[in-house]
Protein backbone atom coordinates (compact mmCIF):
# COMPACT_ATOMS: atom_id res chain seq x y z
CA UNK A 1 0.00 0.00 0.00
CA UNK A 2 2.61 2.54 1.10
CA UNK A 3 6.28 1.95 0.40
CA UNK A 4 9.17 4.05 1.71
CA UNK A 5 12.18 3.63 -0.54
CA UNK A 6 15.58 5.03 0.44
CA UNK A 7 14.24 8.23 1.99
CA UNK A 8 16.67 10.90 3.13
CA UNK A 9 15.38 14.06 4.76
CA UNK A 10 17.45 17.06 5.83
CA UNK A 11 16.73 20.33 7.59
CA UNK A 12 19.51 22.65 6.50
CA UNK A 13 22.63 20.59 7.28
CA UNK A 14 20.93 18.36 9.86
CA UNK A 15 19.96 14.87 8.63
CA UNK A 16 16.71 13.55 10.17
CA UNK A 17 16.16 10.42 8.09
CA UNK A 18 18.93 8.81 6.07
CA UNK A 19 18.51 6.29 3.25
CA UNK A 20 15.77 4.40 5.08
CA UNK A 21 13.07 2.13 3.69
CA UNK A 22 9.92 0.44 4.93
CA UNK A 23 6.71 -1.07 3.51
CA UNK A 24 3.49 -0.65 5.49
CA UNK A 25 1.02 -3.55 5.74
CA UNK A 26 -2.33 -3.36 4.02
CA UNK A 27 -4.25 -2.99 7.27
CA UNK A 28 -3.93 -3.18 11.04
CA UNK A 29 -2.19 -1.02 13.60
CA UNK A 30 1.33 0.23 13.03
CA UNK A 31 2.96 2.12 15.89
CA UNK A 32 5.75 4.54 14.99
CA UNK A 33 7.90 5.11 18.07
CA UNK A 34 10.85 7.36 18.71
CA UNK A 35 12.28 9.86 21.09
CA UNK A 36 11.53 13.55 20.71
CA UNK A 37 13.45 14.97 17.75
CA UNK A 38 14.13 11.56 16.19
CA UNK A 39 11.90 12.27 13.18
CA UNK A 40 8.41 10.93 13.97
CA UNK A 41 6.68 14.19 12.92
CA UNK A 42 8.97 14.47 9.89
CA UNK A 43 7.93 10.98 8.76
CA UNK A 44 4.28 11.86 9.37
CA UNK A 45 4.56 14.97 7.19
CA UNK A 46 6.26 13.01 4.40
CA UNK A 47 3.67 10.21 4.44
CA UNK A 48 0.80 12.71 4.48
CA UNK A 49 2.23 14.59 1.52
CA UNK A 50 2.75 17.76 3.58
CA UNK A 51 6.47 17.72 2.83
CA UNK A 52 7.97 16.74 -0.53
CA UNK A 53 11.47 18.11 0.04
CA UNK A 54 13.36 14.83 0.37
CA UNK A 55 15.29 12.33 -1.70
CA UNK A 56 14.05 8.82 -2.37
CA UNK A 57 10.43 7.86 -2.98
CA UNK A 58 7.15 7.35 -1.16
CA UNK A 59 5.03 5.07 -3.33
CA UNK A 60 1.25 5.03 -2.85
CA UNK A 61 -0.42 2.46 -5.04
CA UNK A 62 2.81 2.44 -7.03
CA UNK A 63 2.69 6.22 -7.61
CA UNK A 64 5.44 8.42 -6.05
CA UNK A 65 3.64 11.15 -4.10
CA UNK A 66 6.56 13.58 -4.31
CA UNK A 67 5.86 13.79 -8.05
CA UNK A 68 2.21 14.71 -7.55
CA UNK A 69 1.18 18.33 -8.00
CA UNK A 70 -0.57 20.09 -5.14
CA UNK A 71 -4.10 19.38 -6.42
CA UNK A 72 -3.38 15.67 -6.87
CA UNK A 73 -1.88 15.51 -3.38
CA UNK A 74 -5.02 17.07 -1.95
CA UNK A 75 -7.14 14.56 -3.85
CA UNK A 76 -4.89 11.77 -2.58
CA UNK A 77 -5.51 12.85 1.01
CA UNK A 78 -9.23 13.38 0.46
CA UNK A 79 -9.79 9.96 -1.08
CA UNK A 80 -7.41 7.83 1.01
CA UNK A 81 -6.31 9.36 4.30
CA UNK A 82 -7.95 10.39 7.55
CA UNK A 83 -6.11 12.39 10.22
CA UNK A 84 -6.37 12.35 14.00
CA UNK A 85 -4.30 15.03 15.72
CA UNK A 86 -2.96 15.35 19.26
CA UNK A 87 -4.65 18.73 19.79
CA UNK A 88 -7.83 17.58 17.96
CA UNK A 89 -7.84 20.49 15.45
CA UNK A 90 -11.58 20.99 15.85
CA UNK A 91 -13.16 24.26 14.73
CA UNK A 92 -14.49 26.25 17.68
CA UNK A 93 -17.88 27.82 17.15
CA UNK A 94 -18.94 24.74 15.17
CA UNK A 95 -21.08 21.90 16.51
CA UNK A 96 -19.87 18.32 16.76
CA UNK A 97 -21.88 17.37 13.67
CA UNK A 98 -20.55 20.34 11.68
CA UNK A 99 -16.97 19.40 12.56
CA UNK A 100 -17.49 15.79 11.57
CA UNK A 101 -19.05 16.82 8.25
CA UNK A 102 -16.31 19.35 7.43
CA UNK A 103 -14.67 17.12 4.82
CA UNK A 104 -18.05 16.59 3.16
CA UNK A 105 -17.89 20.16 1.87
CA UNK A 106 -15.91 18.79 -1.06
CA UNK A 107 -17.84 15.51 -1.25
CA UNK A 108 -19.92 14.50 -4.24
CA UNK A 109 -22.60 12.95 -2.00
CA UNK A 110 -25.75 14.80 -0.95
CA UNK A 111 -25.83 16.58 2.38
CA UNK A 112 -28.62 14.35 3.78
CA UNK A 113 -26.58 11.21 3.09
CA UNK A 114 -23.50 12.74 4.69
CA UNK A 115 -25.53 13.76 7.74
CA UNK A 116 -26.82 10.19 8.19
CA UNK A 117 -23.31 8.82 7.84
CA UNK A 118 -21.96 11.29 10.41
CA UNK A 119 -24.76 10.40 12.84
CA UNK A 120 -23.93 6.69 12.55
CA UNK A 121 -20.26 7.36 13.17
CA UNK A 122 -21.03 9.44 16.25
CA UNK A 123 -23.33 6.69 17.47
CA UNK A 124 -20.60 4.09 16.90
CA UNK A 125 -18.12 6.20 18.84
CA UNK A 126 -20.54 6.76 21.72
CA UNK A 127 -20.97 10.51 21.35
CA UNK A 128 -24.22 10.81 19.41
CA UNK A 129 -25.94 12.78 22.21
CA UNK A 130 -23.36 15.57 21.83
CA UNK A 131 -23.77 16.05 18.09
CA UNK A 132 -25.51 19.46 18.33
CA UNK A 133 -23.23 20.87 21.02
CA UNK A 134 -20.33 23.24 20.32
CA UNK A 135 -17.03 21.34 20.45
CA UNK A 136 -15.50 23.79 22.93
CA UNK A 137 -17.92 22.42 25.54
CA UNK A 138 -16.60 18.84 25.27
CA UNK A 139 -14.04 16.98 27.37
CA UNK A 140 -10.68 15.95 25.91
CA UNK A 141 -11.76 12.36 25.32
CA UNK A 142 -14.98 13.52 23.64
CA UNK A 143 -13.08 15.90 21.41
CA UNK A 144 -10.77 13.12 20.26
CA UNK A 145 -13.77 10.92 19.44
CA UNK A 146 -15.15 13.76 17.32
CA UNK A 147 -11.77 14.01 15.58
CA UNK A 148 -11.82 10.26 14.88
CA UNK A 149 -15.36 10.49 13.49
CA UNK A 150 -14.28 13.32 11.22
CA UNK A 151 -11.28 11.29 10.04
CA UNK A 152 -13.56 8.35 9.13
CA UNK A 153 -16.23 10.40 7.29
CA UNK A 154 -14.66 9.97 3.86
CA UNK A 155 -14.04 6.24 4.53
CA UNK A 156 -10.25 6.50 4.18
CA UNK A 157 -8.01 3.52 3.45
CA UNK A 158 -5.41 4.84 5.90
CA UNK A 159 -5.76 6.59 9.24
CA UNK A 160 -2.83 8.64 10.52
CA UNK A 161 -3.00 9.40 14.25
CA UNK A 162 -0.32 11.83 15.42
CA UNK A 163 0.07 11.53 19.22
CA UNK A 164 -3.68 10.83 19.57
CA UNK A 165 -3.40 10.32 23.33
CA UNK A 166 -0.86 13.04 24.08
CA UNK A 167 -3.44 15.39 25.59
CA UNK A 168 -5.48 12.72 27.38
CA UNK A 169 -5.34 11.01 30.75
CA UNK A 170 -4.65 7.27 31.00
CA UNK A 171 -8.32 6.25 31.07
CA UNK A 172 -9.22 8.25 27.97
CA UNK A 173 -5.98 7.16 26.28
CA UNK A 174 -6.92 3.50 26.75
CA UNK A 175 -10.41 4.09 25.34
CA UNK A 176 -9.06 5.92 22.27
CA UNK A 177 -6.54 3.16 21.54
CA UNK A 178 -9.33 0.56 21.80
CA UNK A 179 -11.31 2.55 19.26
CA UNK A 180 -8.36 2.80 16.90
CA UNK A 181 -7.65 -0.93 17.29
CA UNK A 182 -11.23 -1.69 16.31
CA UNK A 183 -10.96 0.65 13.34
CA UNK A 184 -7.68 -1.03 12.31
CA UNK A 185 -9.57 -4.26 11.54
CA UNK A 186 -10.91 -2.49 8.44
CA UNK A 187 -7.96 -0.32 7.36
CA UNK A 188 -4.38 0.64 8.05
CA UNK A 189 -4.01 2.79 11.16
CA UNK A 190 -0.62 4.44 11.72
CA UNK A 191 -0.17 5.72 15.27
CA UNK A 192 2.76 8.04 15.86
CA UNK A 193 3.57 8.17 19.55
CA UNK A 194 6.30 8.37 22.17
CA UNK A 195 4.20 6.52 24.77
CA UNK A 196 5.13 2.80 24.89
CA UNK A 197 2.37 2.14 27.43
CA UNK A 198 -0.46 2.49 24.91
CA UNK A 199 0.92 -0.17 22.53
CA UNK A 200 -0.84 -3.46 21.90
CA UNK A 201 2.08 -5.80 21.36
CA UNK A 202 0.28 -7.98 18.83
CA UNK A 203 0.43 -5.06 16.37
CA UNK A 204 3.29 -3.97 14.15
CA UNK A 205 5.86 -1.72 15.77
CA UNK A 206 8.54 0.37 14.08
CA UNK A 207 10.94 2.77 15.72
CA UNK A 208 12.94 5.66 14.32
CA UNK A 209 16.40 5.16 15.64
CA UNK A 210 19.73 6.44 14.37
CA UNK A 211 17.99 8.14 11.41
CA UNK A 212 16.60 4.77 10.27
CA UNK A 213 13.24 3.02 10.44
CA UNK A 214 13.78 -0.10 12.54
CA UNK A 215 11.11 -2.82 12.60
CA UNK A 216 10.66 -4.10 16.16
CA UNK A 217 7.64 -6.31 15.64
CA UNK A 218 5.86 -7.54 12.51
CA UNK A 219 2.16 -8.25 12.26
CA UNK A 220 1.41 -10.27 9.13
CA UNK A 221 -1.50 -9.13 7.02
CA UNK A 222 -2.58 -10.54 3.71
CA UNK A 223 -5.55 -8.29 3.01
CA UNK A 224 -4.90 -6.06 0.02
CA UNK A 225 -6.57 -2.68 -0.35
CA UNK A 226 -6.24 -0.66 -3.51
CA UNK A 227 -5.68 3.04 -3.09
CA UNK A 228 -7.27 5.54 -5.43
CA UNK A 229 -5.02 8.32 -6.62
CA UNK A 230 -7.08 10.90 -8.52
CA UNK A 231 -6.58 14.55 -9.33
CA UNK A 232 -9.56 16.04 -7.50
CA UNK A 233 -11.31 17.22 -10.67
CA UNK A 234 -14.67 15.75 -9.59
CA UNK A 235 -14.63 17.43 -6.18
CA UNK A 236 -17.59 19.73 -5.69
CA UNK A 237 -17.04 22.76 -3.47
CA UNK A 238 -19.28 25.74 -2.81
CA UNK A 239 -17.39 28.24 -0.62
CA UNK A 240 -20.37 30.49 0.20
CA UNK A 241 -21.96 28.26 2.85
CA UNK A 242 -18.62 27.59 4.54
CA UNK A 243 -17.63 31.26 4.38
CA UNK A 244 -21.00 32.33 5.81
CA UNK A 245 -20.57 29.92 8.70
CA UNK A 246 -17.07 31.21 9.42
CA UNK A 247 -18.40 34.77 9.40
CA UNK A 248 -21.05 33.78 11.95
CA UNK A 249 -18.45 32.09 14.15
CA UNK A 250 -16.24 35.20 14.16
CA UNK A 251 -19.10 37.70 13.91
CA UNK A 252 -18.15 39.68 17.04
CA UNK A 253 -14.65 40.34 15.75
CA UNK A 254 -15.95 41.24 12.31
CA UNK A 255 -18.52 43.64 13.77
CA UNK A 256 -15.77 45.24 15.89
CA UNK A 257 -13.67 45.69 12.75
CA UNK A 258 -16.68 47.14 10.95
CA UNK A 259 -17.37 49.69 13.71
CA UNK A 260 -13.74 50.76 14.05
CA UNK A 261 -13.30 51.27 10.32
CA UNK A 262 -16.70 52.93 9.97
CA UNK A 263 -15.82 55.46 12.67
CA UNK A 264 -12.74 56.37 10.68
CA UNK A 265 -14.77 56.70 7.49
CA UNK A 266 -17.41 58.78 9.29
CA UNK A 267 -14.72 61.13 10.57
CA UNK A 268 -13.49 61.55 7.03
CA UNK A 269 -17.05 62.15 5.81
CA UNK A 270 -17.60 64.69 8.57
CA UNK A 271 -14.55 66.49 7.20
CA UNK A 272 -16.16 66.46 3.77
CA UNK A 273 -19.38 67.62 5.38
CA UNK A 274 -17.56 70.51 6.99
CA UNK A 275 -16.11 71.39 3.60
CA UNK A 276 -19.54 71.04 1.99
CA UNK A 277 -21.17 73.17 4.69
CA UNK A 278 -18.54 75.85 4.29
CA UNK A 279 -18.86 75.72 0.51
CA UNK A 280 -22.64 76.01 0.84
CA UNK A 281 -22.15 78.86 3.31
CA UNK A 282 -20.06 80.64 0.70
CA UNK A 283 -22.81 80.09 -1.87
CA UNK A 284 -25.43 81.38 0.56
CA UNK A 285 -23.18 84.29 1.47
CA UNK A 286 -22.68 85.14 -2.20
CA UNK A 287 -26.41 84.97 -2.86
CA UNK A 288 -27.08 87.22 0.10
CA UNK A 289 -24.14 89.54 -0.54
CA UNK A 290 -23.94 89.78 -4.29
CA UNK A 291 -22.12 93.10 -3.82
CA UNK A 292 -19.04 91.23 -2.55
CA UNK A 293 -18.20 90.50 -6.17
CA UNK A 294 -18.50 94.17 -7.04
CA UNK A 295 -15.60 96.53 -7.56
CA UNK A 296 -15.75 100.33 -7.56
CA UNK A 297 -13.14 102.62 -9.09
CA UNK A 298 -13.74 106.31 -8.37
CA UNK A 299 -12.58 109.03 -10.76
CA UNK A 300 -12.90 110.19 -14.34
CA UNK A 301 -11.58 107.67 -16.86
CA UNK A 302 -10.47 108.33 -20.42
CA UNK A 303 -11.15 104.74 -21.38
CA UNK A 304 -7.84 103.28 -20.20
CA UNK A 305 -9.17 101.61 -17.06
CA UNK A 306 -12.36 100.59 -18.83
CA UNK A 307 -10.34 98.75 -21.50
CA UNK A 308 -8.28 96.93 -18.86
CA UNK A 309 -11.45 95.71 -17.16
CA UNK A 310 -13.31 94.50 -20.22
CA UNK A 311 -10.27 92.57 -21.48
CA UNK A 312 -10.18 90.49 -18.29
CA UNK A 313 -12.31 87.36 -18.84
CA UNK A 314 -12.93 87.07 -15.10
CA UNK A 315 -14.78 90.40 -15.06
CA UNK A 316 -18.29 91.26 -16.29
CA UNK A 317 -20.84 94.09 -16.07
CA UNK A 318 -18.27 96.86 -16.62
CA UNK A 319 -19.89 100.30 -16.92
CA UNK A 320 -19.41 103.96 -16.06
CA UNK A 321 -21.36 105.47 -13.17
CA UNK A 322 -22.76 108.99 -12.80
CA UNK A 323 -24.46 111.06 -10.07
CA UNK A 324 -28.26 111.04 -10.28
CA UNK A 325 -30.63 113.78 -9.15
CA UNK A 326 -34.37 114.24 -8.73
CA UNK A 327 -35.26 110.65 -8.10
CA UNK A 328 -38.39 109.72 -6.18
CA UNK A 329 -39.51 106.60 -4.34
CA UNK A 330 -43.14 105.83 -3.47
CA UNK A 331 -44.60 103.05 -1.36
CA UNK A 332 -48.12 102.58 0.05
CA UNK A 333 -49.09 106.18 -0.63
CA UNK A 334 -45.89 107.63 0.83
CA UNK A 335 -43.51 109.35 -1.58
CA UNK A 336 -39.96 110.60 -1.01
CA UNK A 337 -38.81 113.01 -3.73
CA UNK A 338 -35.70 114.83 -4.90
CA UNK A 339 -33.38 112.05 -3.80
CA UNK A 340 -29.76 112.45 -4.86
CA UNK A 341 -27.87 109.30 -5.74
CA UNK A 342 -24.08 109.25 -5.87
CA UNK A 343 -22.30 106.04 -6.87
CA UNK A 344 -20.79 104.22 -3.91
CA UNK A 345 -18.71 101.09 -3.36
CA UNK A 346 -21.46 98.47 -3.02
CA UNK A 347 -19.14 95.87 -1.57
CA UNK A 348 -18.33 98.10 1.39
CA UNK A 349 -21.95 98.36 2.48
CA UNK A 350 -23.09 96.03 5.26
CA UNK A 351 -26.50 94.40 5.35
CA UNK A 352 -28.91 94.59 8.26
CA UNK A 353 -31.71 92.55 6.73
CA UNK A 354 -32.32 90.64 3.54
CA UNK A 355 -29.96 90.43 0.58
CA UNK A 356 -28.27 92.79 -1.82
CA UNK A 357 -29.98 93.41 -5.20
CA UNK A 358 -29.46 90.63 -7.76
CA UNK A 359 -29.25 90.98 -11.51
CA UNK A 360 -32.48 90.20 -13.33
CA UNK A 361 -34.57 90.27 -10.15
CA UNK A 362 -35.75 93.97 -10.27
CA UNK A 363 -34.66 94.49 -6.67
CA UNK A 364 -33.65 97.46 -4.51
CA UNK A 365 -31.94 97.79 -1.12
CA UNK A 366 -32.47 100.94 0.96
CA UNK A 367 -30.85 102.49 4.03
CA UNK A 368 -32.56 102.50 7.46
CA UNK A 369 -33.06 106.29 7.44
CA UNK A 370 -34.82 106.09 4.09
CA UNK A 371 -36.80 103.03 5.18
CA UNK A 372 -38.16 104.81 8.26
CA UNK A 373 -39.81 107.39 6.02
CA UNK A 374 -42.06 104.61 4.77
CA UNK A 375 -42.54 102.56 7.96
CA UNK A 376 -41.11 102.59 11.47
CA UNK A 377 -40.88 98.81 11.33
CA UNK A 378 -38.24 98.75 8.62
CA UNK A 379 -38.00 94.96 8.68
CA UNK A 380 -41.61 94.74 7.50
CA UNK A 381 -40.64 96.51 4.26
CA UNK A 382 -38.79 93.48 2.94
CA UNK A 383 -40.40 91.95 -0.16
CA UNK A 384 -42.75 94.90 -0.57
CA UNK A 385 -43.02 96.63 -3.95
CA UNK A 386 -41.70 100.17 -4.31
CA UNK A 387 -41.76 102.50 -7.33
CA UNK A 388 -38.62 104.32 -8.45
CA UNK A 389 -39.14 107.29 -10.81
CA UNK A 390 -36.34 108.99 -12.75
CA UNK A 391 -36.78 111.32 -15.78
CA UNK A 392 -40.43 110.34 -15.99
CA UNK A 393 -39.55 106.65 -16.22
CA UNK A 394 -41.00 104.42 -13.54
CA UNK A 395 -39.36 101.22 -12.32
CA UNK A 396 -41.30 98.80 -10.16
CA UNK A 397 -38.87 97.12 -7.78
CA UNK A 398 -39.00 94.80 -4.80
CA UNK A 399 -37.28 95.75 -1.56
CA UNK A 400 -34.81 92.93 -1.00
CA UNK A 401 -32.67 94.35 1.81
CA UNK A 402 -31.80 97.05 4.32
CA UNK A 403 -28.12 98.05 4.39
CA UNK A 404 -26.13 100.06 6.92
CA UNK A 405 -25.55 103.57 5.65
CA UNK A 406 -26.17 106.63 7.81
CA UNK A 407 -27.99 108.67 5.20
CA UNK A 408 -30.86 108.37 2.72
CA UNK A 409 -29.68 106.18 -0.11
CA UNK A 410 -30.47 103.07 -2.10
CA UNK A 411 -28.75 100.44 -4.22
CA UNK A 412 -30.07 98.70 -7.30
CA UNK A 413 -28.56 95.86 -9.33
CA UNK A 414 -26.19 96.65 -12.16
CA UNK A 415 -28.79 96.01 -14.90
CA UNK A 416 -31.26 98.52 -13.38
CA UNK A 417 -28.50 101.03 -12.66
CA UNK A 418 -27.32 100.95 -16.28
CA UNK A 419 -30.87 101.67 -17.47
CA UNK A 420 -30.94 104.74 -15.27
CA UNK A 421 -27.69 106.00 -16.81
CA UNK A 422 -29.05 105.50 -20.34
CA UNK A 423 -31.43 108.42 -19.72
CA UNK A 424 -28.57 110.84 -18.95
CA UNK A 425 -27.03 113.25 -21.43
CA UNK A 426 -23.31 112.55 -22.11
CA UNK A 427 -21.03 113.81 -19.30
CA UNK A 428 -17.81 112.87 -17.53
CA UNK A 429 -18.11 109.67 -15.56
CA UNK A 430 -17.96 109.74 -11.80
CA UNK A 431 -16.72 106.16 -11.30
CA UNK A 432 -16.57 102.67 -12.85
CA UNK A 433 -18.43 99.62 -11.61
CA UNK A 434 -17.56 96.03 -12.41
CA UNK A 435 -18.38 92.55 -11.13
CA UNK A 436 -16.01 89.61 -10.71
CA UNK A 437 -17.71 86.49 -12.10
CA UNK A 438 -16.39 84.03 -9.51
CA UNK A 439 -16.12 84.67 -5.80
CA UNK A 440 -12.78 82.84 -5.73
CA UNK A 441 -11.29 85.35 -8.21
CA UNK A 442 -12.08 88.47 -6.18
CA UNK A 443 -8.68 88.55 -4.44
CA UNK A 444 -6.71 87.72 -7.59
CA UNK A 445 -8.42 90.43 -9.65
CA UNK A 446 -7.92 93.01 -6.91
CA UNK A 447 -4.20 92.25 -6.66
CA UNK A 448 -3.68 92.49 -10.41
CA UNK A 449 -5.50 95.83 -10.60
CA UNK A 450 -3.39 97.06 -7.70
CA UNK A 451 -0.21 96.09 -9.59
CA UNK A 452 -1.38 98.25 -12.50
CA UNK A 453 -1.91 101.22 -10.20
CA UNK A 454 -5.71 101.01 -10.27
CA UNK A 455 -7.33 101.83 -6.94
CA UNK A 456 -10.39 99.63 -6.68
CA UNK A 457 -12.73 99.80 -3.71
CA UNK A 458 -13.70 96.21 -2.89
CA UNK A 459 -13.69 93.67 -0.11
CA UNK A 460 -10.70 91.63 -1.30
CA UNK A 461 -9.14 91.74 2.17
CA UNK A 462 -12.29 90.43 3.80
CA UNK A 463 -12.68 87.74 1.15
CA UNK A 464 -9.02 86.74 1.58
CA UNK A 465 -9.43 86.46 5.36
CA UNK A 466 -12.65 84.51 4.89
CA UNK A 467 -11.11 82.05 2.43
CA UNK A 468 -7.89 81.68 4.44
CA UNK A 469 -9.80 80.87 7.62
CA UNK A 470 -11.95 78.37 5.76
CA UNK A 471 -8.94 76.68 4.13
CA UNK A 472 -7.06 76.44 7.42
CA UNK A 473 -10.02 75.00 9.27
CA UNK A 474 -10.78 72.62 6.44
CA UNK A 475 -7.16 71.41 6.28
CA UNK A 476 -6.98 71.01 10.06
CA UNK A 477 -10.18 68.99 10.18
CA UNK A 478 -9.12 66.96 7.14
CA UNK A 479 -5.76 66.12 8.75
CA UNK A 480 -7.47 65.06 11.98
CA UNK A 481 -9.99 62.98 10.01
CA UNK A 482 -7.25 61.36 7.94
CA UNK A 483 -5.38 60.52 11.13
CA UNK A 484 -8.51 58.93 12.62
CA UNK A 485 -9.11 57.04 9.37
CA UNK A 486 -5.47 55.95 9.33
CA UNK A 487 -5.70 54.74 12.93
CA UNK A 488 -8.92 52.92 12.03
CA UNK A 489 -7.24 51.18 9.09
CA UNK A 490 -4.21 50.32 11.24
CA UNK A 491 -6.34 48.88 14.05
CA UNK A 492 -8.45 46.96 11.51
CA UNK A 493 -5.27 45.56 9.97
CA UNK A 494 -4.08 44.40 13.40
CA UNK A 495 -7.46 42.83 14.26
CA UNK A 496 -7.67 41.13 10.88
CA UNK A 497 -4.09 39.93 11.17
CA UNK A 498 -4.71 38.50 14.64
CA UNK A 499 -7.91 36.87 13.45
CA UNK A 500 -6.19 35.31 10.46
CA UNK A 501 -3.30 34.12 12.65
CA UNK A 502 -5.79 32.13 14.73
CA UNK A 503 -6.99 30.41 11.59
CA UNK A 504 -3.76 28.70 10.55
CA UNK A 505 -4.79 25.38 12.19
CA UNK A 506 -8.13 25.58 10.35
CA UNK A 507 -6.43 26.13 6.99
CA UNK A 508 -3.93 23.36 7.75
CA UNK A 509 -6.83 21.06 8.67
CA UNK A 510 -8.71 21.87 5.46
CA UNK A 511 -5.58 21.09 3.45
CA UNK A 512 -5.15 17.81 5.36
CA UNK A 513 -8.77 16.92 4.61
CA UNK A 514 -8.16 17.36 0.90
CA UNK A 515 -9.04 20.99 0.20
CA UNK A 516 -6.65 22.26 -2.47
CA UNK A 517 -5.14 25.74 -2.64
CA UNK A 518 -7.74 26.92 -5.14
CA UNK A 519 -10.62 25.87 -2.88
CA UNK A 520 -9.01 27.43 0.20
CA UNK A 521 -8.31 30.63 -1.74
CA UNK A 522 -11.92 30.80 -2.94
CA UNK A 523 -13.14 30.27 0.64
CA UNK A 524 -10.97 33.11 1.97
CA UNK A 525 -11.96 35.31 -0.98
CA UNK A 526 -15.68 34.83 -0.33
CA UNK A 527 -15.16 35.51 3.39
CA UNK A 528 -13.30 38.71 2.56
CA UNK A 529 -16.09 39.77 0.20
CA UNK A 530 -18.70 39.10 2.90
CA UNK A 531 -16.62 41.04 5.43
CA UNK A 532 -16.31 43.96 3.02
CA UNK A 533 -20.09 43.93 2.51
CA UNK A 534 -20.68 43.84 6.29
CA UNK A 535 -18.36 46.80 6.89
CA UNK A 536 -19.98 48.73 4.03
CA UNK A 537 -23.46 48.05 5.46
CA UNK A 538 -22.38 49.10 8.97
CA UNK A 539 -20.81 52.22 7.48
CA UNK A 540 -24.05 53.03 5.64
CA UNK A 541 -26.18 52.44 8.77
CA UNK A 542 -23.93 54.58 11.00
CA UNK A 543 -23.91 57.31 8.38
CA UNK A 544 -27.71 57.23 8.18
CA UNK A 545 -27.98 57.39 11.98
CA UNK A 546 -25.53 60.32 12.07
CA UNK A 547 -27.50 62.23 9.46
CA UNK A 548 -30.77 61.54 11.31
CA UNK A 549 -29.37 62.66 14.69
CA UNK A 550 -27.84 65.73 13.06
CA UNK A 551 -31.23 66.67 11.66
CA UNK A 552 -32.85 66.27 15.09
CA UNK A 553 -30.36 68.54 16.83
CA UNK A 554 -30.16 70.84 13.77
CA UNK A 555 -26.45 70.20 13.34
CA UNK A 556 -25.20 71.23 9.87
CA UNK A 557 -24.21 67.86 8.39
CA UNK A 558 -24.19 67.99 4.62
CA UNK A 559 -22.93 64.97 2.64
CA UNK A 560 -23.83 64.57 -1.03
CA UNK A 561 -25.27 61.34 -2.41
CA UNK A 562 -22.20 60.87 -4.58
CA UNK A 563 -19.92 61.23 -1.56
CA UNK A 564 -22.02 58.69 0.35
CA UNK A 565 -21.88 56.18 -2.50
CA UNK A 566 -18.15 56.77 -2.98
CA UNK A 567 -17.50 56.29 0.73
CA UNK A 568 -19.32 52.94 0.68
CA UNK A 569 -17.47 51.88 -2.47
CA UNK A 570 -14.12 52.96 -1.03
CA UNK A 571 -14.95 51.16 2.23
CA UNK A 572 -15.58 47.95 0.29
CA UNK A 573 -12.38 48.31 -1.76
CA UNK A 574 -10.17 49.21 1.25
CA UNK A 575 -11.48 46.39 3.45
CA UNK A 576 -11.23 43.95 0.56
CA UNK A 577 -7.65 44.99 -0.16
CA UNK A 578 -6.74 44.95 3.53
CA UNK A 579 -8.31 41.51 4.02
CA UNK A 580 -6.53 40.04 1.01
CA UNK A 581 -3.24 41.53 2.18
CA UNK A 582 -3.42 40.00 5.66
CA UNK A 583 -4.74 36.71 4.17
CA UNK A 584 -1.83 36.37 1.74
CA UNK A 585 0.44 34.36 4.06
CA UNK A 586 -2.49 32.36 5.41
CA UNK A 587 -3.55 31.16 1.96
CA UNK A 588 0.01 30.20 1.00
CA UNK A 589 0.99 28.56 4.28
CA UNK A 590 2.29 25.00 4.13
CA UNK A 591 -0.01 22.40 5.65
CA UNK A 592 2.45 21.09 8.24
CA UNK A 593 3.44 24.60 9.36
CA UNK A 594 -0.19 25.72 9.57
CA UNK A 595 -1.14 22.71 11.70
CA UNK A 596 1.65 23.46 14.18
CA UNK A 597 0.51 27.07 14.80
Amino acid sequence: MIQIQNITKKYDESIILENTSYTFPERGMVYVLGASGEGKTTLFNILAGFDSDYTGEILVGGVPINQMDSDTLCAYRKDNIGFVFQNYNLLTGYTVLENVMLACTISEEKNEENSKKATKLLQRLGIEEKMNQKVENLSGGQKQRVAIARALMMEPKILFADEPTGALDRTNSTEIIKLLTEIAKERLVVVITHDDKIINFDDEIIRIKGKKIVVEQIHSNTIHTKLYVGNGENAVFSPLARATKNIKVHVKRYIAIAFIFSIGVLSFLFSLSFSNVMAQSIVDFKEKNTAFNNGYIKGVDDGTIYDVLIEDERIENVYYQYPLESLSLSLNGTSVKNIEKFPTAKAKEGLSYGVMPRVGMNEIAITPSLAKKFDDDIHSLLNQTINLVFNDTEYTLEICGIYNAGYDDFLVSSDIERKLYEELTPQNNYSISYDVKEFSDVVKVSKELEKQGIDSKNVADEVFAFETTFDQLNKLFLIISMMILGVGIFVCAILLSKLQNTRYPEIGLLSALGFNKRQISSLILVENILLSIIVSIVNFILLGISIYIASLVQFPLYITSIQMMLSILITFVVIMGLSMFVSYKLIRSETAIALRK
